[in-house]
C-alpha cells in the first residue's frame, strides 16, 4: 500500500496521547485505520537523535511482535510517522484506566509470549532493546508488539560481536526503575542482552500490581534494593505477610496497596518466572528463548487477547478532532500545495 506524504490526505479521528513535543492520533487513510505520530522538530537534539534511531532501527527489524513504521514524512516544523493502529493502546494506558489492580495472569502470559518472541528475535540479531516496560508494549485484538526501539544497542562492532556493552544512564532517569543492576553499576564488567530479561521481570511486577515497582521511592532506595537482589516486588498476600516488619518494603506502597494485595494470590509458576528474570546475576537469568518454554506461559493456550479484553472500551471521545481544528498549526496551509514536504528515505 502506498501512503501519502500530505498530512491533509489523512483523516485524523482522535487524539490518543498528547505531550509537549509529541501527539499520537488515530487516523484513517483509504479505509485503513492507522496511528500517526506527530513530532515537533523544535526540541532538544538528544530527543531528535533518539527519534531518528527509533525509525532506523525499526526499519531493520521484521517481526510480527515488533511495531512497524509504515511511512514517514516532514511537513513544516513537524515530523509525521505512520504505524499500524493498535486499538487497545499500550499496557500502561490499560493499567491506568481499566485494569487498575493489575492484569489477570492469563493476560500477562499472553503479553509475555509475544514480548519474549520479539526479544528472542532482537537478541538473535545481536541487539539489546534496553527499554522494556508496560508503556512500550502495544496491544490489539490478536497480538502484543514492542515499540520504542530508539534505545536499542548493537553488539556488532566493525563486523565482530562484542561480549559486553557499556553505556551511561544520563538522560534516562525515567527508565531506571526497569533497569538491570549491572547497568546501574557502571563498571568495567559491562552488560549483555540479559538486561532485557531483568526489565521483563520488572514489567511482570508492573502488570501484576497495576503500578510500576519502586513507585514514588527515592532512586537511592531503588538502587540499594536491586544491588541486594530484592525480589519482593510483586504485591500479593504472601509477600505482604512475610515483609510486614521489613524495612525494605516501601511504606507508601504498603499503605496504598495492603488492602488490595491481601486479596491477591499469584501462582507459583508466575512467581518462579519473575524470580528467574530478576536474578541479580545475569548468567543465571534464562534467555528469552528459554523463558518461552516456561510452564507459566502454557495457560495462554486456552485464551486470547480478544477474550481477555472483551468489553474493554478505551474512551477517547474527549479528544475528538474538531473539523475546524488545524492539524499543522498553520491556518494558511493550502492542502493542495505540498512543495515544502519531504519524504524520509531510510
Amino acid at each position: 500500500m502506498t501512503f501519502s506524504s500530505n498530512i491533509h490526505n489523512y483523516k485524523l479521528l482522535e487524539i490518543h496521547k498528547y505531550g509537549k513535543f509529541k501527539t499520537v492520533y488515530k487516523a484513517n487513510f483509504s479505509n485503513k485505520c492507522l496511528a500517526i505520530k506527530k513530532i515537533c522538530l523544535d526540541q532538544p537534539t538528544e530527543d531528535l537523535t533518539t527519534m531518528c534511531n527509533d525509525m532506523l532501527t525499526m526499519r531493520q527489524f521484521k517481526h510480527r511482535n515488533i511495531n512497524t513504521v509504515l511511512h514517514c514524512f516532514l511537513y513544516k516544523q513537524y515530523a509525521y510517522s505512520v504505524y499500524p493502529f493498535m486499538c487497545y493502546g499500550d499496557c500502561e494506558l490499560l493499567l491506568q484506566n481499566v485494569f487498575t489492580s493489575g492484569f489477570p495472569e492469563a493476560m500477562i502470559a499472553l503479553i509475555l509470549k509475544d514480548v519474549l518472541s520479539a526479544l528472542s528475535y532482537i537478541h538473535s540479531q545481536h541487539f539489546v532493546h534496553g527499554s522494556i516496560r508496560a508503556k512500550h508494549i502495544l496491544i490489539n485484538t490478536n497480538k502484543a508488539v514492542i515499540s520504542n526501539v530508539g534505545d536499542c544497542q548493537t553488539l556488532i562492532n566493525r563486523g565482530k560481536k562484542k561480549s559486553f556493552l557499556y553505556g551511561s544512564t544520563v538522560g534516562k532517569e525515567d527508565q531506571l526503575f526497569w533497569t538491570a543492576p549491572e547497568i546501574l553499576f557502571q563498571n568495567l564488567s559491562g552488560y549483555t542482552e540479559k538486561v532485557d530479561i531483568y526489565s521483563v521481570g520488572i514489567t511482570c511486577c508492573e502488570m501484576g500490581n497495576g503500578f510500576q515497582p519502586f513507585k514514588d521511592t527515592e532512586l537511592t532506595y531503588m538502587y540499594i534494593e536491586k544491588v541486594r537482589g530484592s525480589l519482593s516486588l510483586l504485591m500479593e498476600k504472601s509477600n505482604i505477610l512475610d515483609d510486614q516488619d521489613s524495612v525494605s518494603l516501601d511504606r507508601k506502597i504498603q499503605l496504598c496497596s495492603r488492602d488490595l494485595s491481601m486479596k491477591k494470590v499469584f501462582s507459583d509458576n508466575f512467581l518462579q518466572f519473575i524470580e528467574l528474570c530478576l536474578n541479580k546475576t545475569p548468567l543465571s537469568r534464562w534467555t528469552a528463548t528459554k523463558l518461552m518454554t516456561h510452564s507459566f506461559l502454557k495457560q495462554c493456550r486456552n485464551t486470547s487477547f480478544l477474550e481477555q479484553l472483551k468489553g474493554v472500551n478505551l474512551d477517547f471521545s474527549a479528544h475528538k478532532i474538531r473539523e475546524h481544528e488545524p492539524v499543522c498549526n498553520d491556518d494558511d496551509v493550502n492542502p493542495f500545495k505540498i512543495n515544502d514536504e519531504k519524504t524520509w528515505n531510510f
